[in-house]
């Protein structure tokens, strides 16, 4: 009775606290934030609209949603710096507002330039470079091709391209047809249409700001004579910043591939890739470890270089269907030097090219999936105390709280190697809640726990099974 009672006082002052201070923070917040000048505007970022939610949880922690646009980086230090003075602000969480939903935003009429008859756009990204993303996008190109797809492919790395060299083009110039002469031919090569910044010059030295780079990738990708395609391969630059993000906005990507290799330090990198995509309502439709592993010419004995890797656990993470491991293989980077990619090369009953047929027919499965799959709805039921997950046909299955953070498999609850559970011996909260809940991308839900707990992702699929126990009323 007395736990209880006190646990009713604590929701007492939180209310009080929700009520009564948080308009005066509010208040104050915008205020300190009026300073801050947007580069594109002569207005603050608070009047502008560039602040699209800001709230002050039960707790005291300060979320702003910021605009995503080319300054997001800039602006978001900027407010860091100038919220510091405020000492009752113990967690400031800035960061970037959701992509606002719209109906008809992933169809061919909201696409822009000659991309309106491109059926389907398909980013091919990397966290970190050095890991083998233009390779690997190039040759996902020619083996959907090889499915029998209209395909292009756009490089739209502006400080580093690497499409002319992959396909021997790299003295290749640029031409406008004579009736449009604002508009690109693409060059063909094996009949796939490819452009790239390295074919206008892009080899040459210069110093360019990160929003001139945005407007170029944007503007050749969207002036070049594509025509009729059924996929469009971008080869992301390497990163999750500003260029990224404006190019998510602009192409209305429909899903994307993200490459890595076996370190944890691109592990955590593609954690990043995966949350930025989930934010810009894209999904992740397959995880690539790219030189995962070598077989010896002498003992042929399997060895992995860069360690076990962590594939395992972004599956059981995120809770994507598709991961693939490609191995280290020294004609790839021949073949790629000569310009000829490596799926147009080797046997068609080559390991490599199984590989890469497999991640071919993935990403059209899973967009298939993508279209006609309409996700759960996981909410708390505050009357029952129970999680209860709904499909579209309304299937229901209640969980109890404390099952399933109990079953929480972050890098913090679970050995990221061995699968062992870390939090077997924690003393959990037994009425421990979720606080927040929210989609990631069209696999899984995250949820924020009332115990401080805040990387608990659970893919739709575990909820759904039998690893899950179903609470009994």
């Amino acid at each position: 009775m007395l736990r209880r009672l006190s646990v009713q006082v604590q929701q007492i002052k939180k209310l009080y606290f929700t009520f009564s201070v948080n308009e005066e923070y509010k208040i104050q917040i915008l205020n300190r934030l009026k300073v801050i000048k947007h580069s594109n505007s002569d207005k603050d970022i608070v009047s502008n609209g560039h602040i699209e939610n800001l709230s002050i949880d039960q707790d005291g922690r300060v979320i702003i949603d910021l605009k995503l646009d080319q300054d997001y980086r800039k602006i978001k230090a900027l407010c860091s710096e100038a919220l510091k003075e405020f000492e009752w602000i113990k967690n400031l969480d800035i960061r970037m507002a959701p992509k606002k939903e719209n109906v008809f935003s992933q169809t061919n009429s909201q696409k822009r330039g000659n991309l309106q008859n491109v059926n389907k756009i398909i980013a091919v990204s990397s966290c970190k470079g050095g890991v083998g993303k233009s390779t690997i996008a190039l040759n996902l190109t020619f083996s959907l091709q090889k499915l029998g797809f209209k395909v292009g492919i756009f490089d739209a790395d502006v400080y580093g391209p690497s499409l002319p060299t992959l396909i021997g083009k790299e003295k290749q110039q640029l031409y406008a047809p004579e009736d449009k002469p604002k508009e690109i031919l693409p060059i063909e090569f094996n009949g796939v249409k490819t452009m790239s910044y390295g074919y206008a010059g892009g080899n040459q030295k210069a110093i360019i700001r990160g929003p001139m780079v945005s407007s170029i990738v944007i503007q050749l990708v969207q002036q070049t004579q594509w025509q009729d395609l059924d996929y469009l391969i971008v080869d992301m630059p390497p990163g999750t910043g500003d260029i990224q993000i404006s190019l998510c906005q602009e192409l209305n990507f429909n899903g994307a591939v993200i490459v890595t290799t076996p370190q944890r330090l691109s592990f955590i990198d593609v954690v990043k890739g995966i949350e930025m995509f989930d934010v810009l309502k894209v999904p992740t439709l397959s995880v690539v470890e790219n030189m995962a592993e070598y077989v010896c010419s002498n003992c042929n004995h399997i060895h992995r270089p860069f360690g076990p890797g962590y594939m395992n656990m972004l599956q059981k993470q995120f809770g994507i269907a598709t991961a693939l491991s490609i191995p280290l293989y020294g004609d790839i980077s021949k073949y790629s030097d000569l310009g000829s990619p490596v799926v147009l090369t080797l046997p068609e009953d080559h390991t490599i090219n199984n590989i890469y047929r497999q991640l071919a027919n993935s990403v059209v499965n899973e967009l298939n999936r993508t279209d006609l799959t309409q996700t759960p709805n996981v909410r708390y039921d505050t009357a029952k105390r129970v999680i209860i997950i709904r499909d579209f046909n309304g299937k229901e299955k209640p969980i109890k709280s404390i099952e399933l953070r109990s079953k929480c498999n972050c890098a913090l609850c679970v050995d990221e190697f061995t699968g062992r559970r870390l939090n077997q011996n924690q003393k959990l909260d037994q009425e421990v809640y979720p606080y927040k809940i929210e989609p990631k991308g069209n696999y899984a839900v995250a949820i924020v726990w009332s115990d401080g707990h805040r990387s608990s992702i659970y893919p739709y699929q575990r909820l759904w099974s039998d690893e899950i126990n179903e609470h009994k009323a």
